[in-house]
C-alpha cells in the first residue's frame, strides 16, 4: 500500500468540554514521526475484521466529500460534527482524538477518518520548587495509542467510487451495546468482514461434515486451506470454489453447504479489503492444531500437504496418530 499524504488534521473529543474541540491549523506533514503515525494507522484499517461496502451518492457523508478540496479544515469539522452528534448520545464512549487526512493510494485520492481513544500512562514532571528541582511522577490521562496500535474506529474512502472500508466499534446506547457508525454516521450496510465470513463458512463445514458423516477434523482443515487458495487465486472468497475443494465429489454436500452460507450472508465473489492477499497469507497460510493431549501445532499450509513432512494416521481404534519426518534441526524458543 503506497500512500501519500496530502492534508491531515487532528479534532479532540472531551466529553466533559462538551462540543468537540476543533483544530483550526492542519498537521505539519514534514514532521516524519507525524507522517509515520498517520500512515500505519491508515494501513492498519484494512484488516481482517474490516466491513468493506458503497457509499450512497445521496447521503449526508457523500454530500459533504465534494467540499474536501474547496476547505479541507470547514469540511473536517462538518464530517466530525456530524459523527459528534451520534457518539456524544452514547453513555460510554470514550473521550478520543479524530483524525481526518487526505491522502493518494496509488494515484487515487482517498480520504481516512480514525479515532483513538485515550489511554492512562505515566510519565515524568519536572518543575522548580522552593526546596529546588523537583523531579515528579504524574499520570497523564490523554495518551494516545503507539503507531503500531490500530485505530479504535476508522473509515477509508475512495473519492472516486465512494467505495469504502470501515472498521466500526460497538458503542453502548440506552443500555445497549450495538454498532452505530455504518447505521447512523455513513448510513450504510457494509458487507461481512473476512473474519465475519469466515466463521460462518467454518460453521457450515461442520454441520454439513455432521450430516454427511465426514471427519470434522478434515473438513475445517480443508476449509482453511481451500480459503487460503481461493483469496490467493483470485483476490475472492469463492464459495462455490470452497465447496470443490472441501467436499470433493460429494454433490449433496457441496449444493447444501453453497445454500446455506448464502441464506446467512456470504456472497461468493463478494469484495473484501484491498490487503485481503496480504492479510490471508498472515491468517491462513498455516494450519494451528490443538492435539487432545495438549500438544500444540503450527504448520504451514505446504508443509501440512506434504506426506514426506507431516503424516496425520487413523487408528484401529478410533484414535488418531501424528507423526512428522525428516526434521534436521529442533529449536527451543522460549
Amino acid at each position: 500500500m503506497d500512500i501519500y499524504l496530502k492534508k491531515a488534521v487532528m479534532h479532540l473529543i472531551d466529553r466533559e468540554v462538551g462540543d468537540p474541540v476543533y483544530s483550526q491549523v492542519e498537521l505539519d506533514l514534514t514532521n516524519d514521526y507525524i507522517r509515520e503515525y498517520l500512515t500505519k494507522k491508515i494501513q492498519k484499517i484494512s484488516s481482517a475484521q474490516t466491513k468493506t461496502g458503497t457509499l450512497a451518492p445521496a447521503s449526508p457523508v457523500a454530500e459533504m466529500l465534494p467540499k474536501v478540496a474547496k476547505d479541507f479544515i470547514a469540511f473536517s469539522e462538518l464530517l466530525v460534527g456530524h459523527w459528534y452528534q451520534v457518539y456524544k448520545e452514547s453513555e460510554e464512549a470514550p473521550n478520543s482524538d479524530v483524525f481526518v487526512v487526505l491522502y493518494e493510494e496509488d494515484a487515487k485520492e482517498q480520504l481516512a477518518w480514525f479515532r483513538v481513544k485515550y489511554k492512562e500512562e505515566y510519565t515524568h514532571f519536572t518543575e522548580m520548587v522552593d526546596q529546588g528541582l523537583l523531579n515528579k511522577l504524574i499520570l497523564n490521562r490523554a495518551i494516545l495509542g503507539g503507531k503500531t496500535q490500530k485505530a479504535d474506529e476508522g473509515i477509508t474512502i475512495n473519492l472516486t467510487n465512494l467505495t469504502y472500508e470501515l472498521v466500526e466499534m460497538k458503542q453502548v446506547f440506552s443500555g445497549e451495546k450495538r454498532f452505530y457508525f455504518s447505521t447512523e454516521v455513513i448510513e450504510s450496510v457494509p458487507l461481512p468482514s473476512l473474519d465475519e465470513n469466515i466463521r460462518v463458512i467454518k460453521k457450515v463445514a461442520k454441520k454439513m461434515s455432521e450430516k454427511f458423516e465426514t471427519p470434522t477434523f478434515d473438513v475445517l482443515a480443508n476449509v482453511q486451506e481451500a480459503v487460503f487458495e481461493t483469496i490467493e487465486d483470485s483476490g475472492y472468497l469463492d464459495t462455490t470454489e470452497i465447496a470443490e475443494k472441501v467436499f470433493k465429489e460429494n454433490i449433496s454436500a457441496k449444493l447444501a453447504f453453497q445454500e446455506e452460507v448464502a441464506e446467512k450472508g456470504v456472497h461468493t465473489q463478494a469484495p473484501l479489503v484491498k490487503e485481503v492477499k496480504e492479510i490471508s497469507e498472515k491468517k491462513f497460510g498455516k494450519q494451528k492444531l490443538k492435539l487432545s493431549n495438549g500438544i500444540e501445532l503450527i504448520v504451514p499450509l505446504e508443509v501440512y500437504r506434504n506426506p514426506d513432512l507431516i503424516e496425520f494416521i487413523n487408528n484401529p481404534d478410533g484414535t488418531l496418530s501424528v507423526t512428522i519426518k525428516n526434521v534436521e534441526d529442533i529449536v527451543n524458543k522460549l
